[in-house]
């Protein structure tokens, strides 16, 4: 039988948020859950916060443990911050998020555009993605 979370869910990212409801539904413990990924309970525990930096293996190997796509785990695990920010019509928010975009692409292995895309473009993709603004319409 699975010990009592320690972790609170409104102190995770998106990320831990899945990570806990997986460990819930399976009953499984976290020590348990980093074992079948192959991580460090530690590094596991951490993937769950807020504001923390799970490693692109990290990622990769929690992908499997929980059926998911490395690419959705990474989005999950930066969704908070992205909707952090607060001014999503200012160039600094839109600079943040394309500065992110193209960290997620080197640590994926993917090869950036030769030229950085316009941010109309980014906008549109992030809406895509299933962000949204908290303003109606």
């Amino acid at each position: 039988m699975a010990a009592k979370l320690q972790i609170k869910p409104q102190d995770c990212s998106p990320l831990g948020k899945l990570i806990l409801q997986h460990m819930e539904e399976h009953n499984i413990s976290m020590n348990e859950l980093a074992k079948q990924a192959g991580i460090t309970q530690p590094g596991l525990r951490a993937a769950c916060f807020k504001r923390t930096n799970p490693t692109d293996t990290t990622l990769k190997k929690l992908s499997k443990v929980l059926g998911k796509h490395p690419l959705e785990l990474y989005t999950l695990a930066y969704e908070g911050r992205i909707e952090d920010l607060q001014d999503e019509s200012s160039d600094s928010y839109l600079d943040s998020v394309i500065g992110e975009l193209f960290e997620t692409a080197r640590e994926l292995g993917l090869v950036p555009p030769k030229s950085r895309p316009p941010k109309l473009n980014i906008r549109r993709a992030l809406k895509e993605l299933g962000f949204s603004s908290d303003e109606p319409g």
